[in-house]
């Protein structure tokens, strides 16, 4: 079993031993699973694309191999071509591809070596490891419970809807009719033959002179001047100062390159690619040696990691 998790990662099996390269640039990612002295431990890795950073094969893509999500080294550009197919195919179903790594640790550090399927074009991922979901029981809606005389009422007026209706609807009727019978008894009813034996008798008042009231002065006022208009004068807004936009700082020139790669001493050209001078190399860049590594050993010339170049 794997020492972290593997969620996530769509699995390959395999039978073969694969050496990362550029692990020594991420000792500290590696260093959370530190094995015993002789020992190692097992880890899920994730493989993702890269590009090639130095060396012959600069600029070209690469499998990397990522532990906990963090970068830990890369195949080589041979192995990177042998499996890219494998990678690929994960990758164009949505998963990730990931495989079992062990972590050893020698005299130049911690090692990383996967395990990966001799013949990638007949191996198929597992399937993705995804952490274990729990399901939680949802319980039912409580329904009221409907009294007895309820229920028989209910079905009662189902069975006799339509006597309901009839009846309801006379109801009305009979309601209606009554009201209008009641408004025609309160309306009053006229006596003709009172009113044709009905004697009219006229009384004659006596005649009286009106006195005529001495006309009424109406004082004359005069109405109150109309009060003065004022007329607000609105002020313009101010004008807002025009700020000027300073002018660009001029181009900084790119400072001169360095003729030596500073990752050796003895003057190691810099160019795509560096080879021993007298050696098989095919360069297109030849050093003639022997130079001592201080840095990275970017052009792979320190064939046996003993710190001298070329030798």
């Amino acid at each position: 079993m794997f020492e972290n998790s593997a969620a996530g990662l769509a699995m390959v099996t395999g039978e073969s031993t694969v050496t990362v390269t550029r692990e020594e640039q991420h000792q500290d990612v590696l260093a959370r699973y530190t094995p015993a002295p002789g020992g190692e431990r097992t880890v899920a890795v994730e493989l993702a694309w890269c590009v090639i950073a130095s060396g012959k094969y600069k600029g070209e893509r690469a499998i990397e191999v990522r532990l906990d999500g963090r970068r830990v080294g890369e195949l080589t550009y041979l192995m990177s071509q042998r499996y890219a197919t494998l990678v690929g195919d994960v990758q164009a179903h949505g998963g990730r591809a990931g495989c079992a790594a062990a972590i050893t640790r020698d005299a130049r550090g911690l090692q990383l070596t996967l395990l990966l399927p001799r013949d990638p074009e007949l191996v198929s991922p597992s399937p993705v490891v995804d952490p274990p979901t729990v399901a939680f029981p949802v319980p039912a809606p409580a329904r009221a419970a409907v009294p007895v005389a309820a229920k028989a009422s209910g079905s009662t007026f189902t069975k006799h809807r339509a006597a309901w209706i009839t009846a309801a609807a006379v109801l009305v009727v009979l309601v209606f009719v009554s009201v209008i019978n009641s408004n025609n008894d309160d309306t009053p009813t006229r006596n003709i033959a009172a009113d044709e034996t009905t004697t009219t008798t006229t009384v004659e008042l006596p005649t009286t002179t009106p006195t005529t009231p001495p006309p009424t002065t109406t004082p004359t006022t005069t109405p109150p001047p109309p009060p003065p208009t004022t007329t607000a004068v609105v002020q313009p807004p101010p004008l807002q100062p025009t700020i000027e936009q300073p002018a660009p700082p001029p181009p900084v020139e790119p400072a001169p390159q360095p003729q030596c790669d500073p990752n050796y001493t003895g003057c190691v050209p810099i160019a795509s690619d560096v080879d021993c001078a007298g050696g098989s190399g095919n360069g297109p860049a030849y050093v003639k040696g022997p130079v001592q590594v201080i840095g990275n050993d970017i052009y792979e010339l320190d064939k046996d990691h003993d710190g001298t170049a070329c030798e």
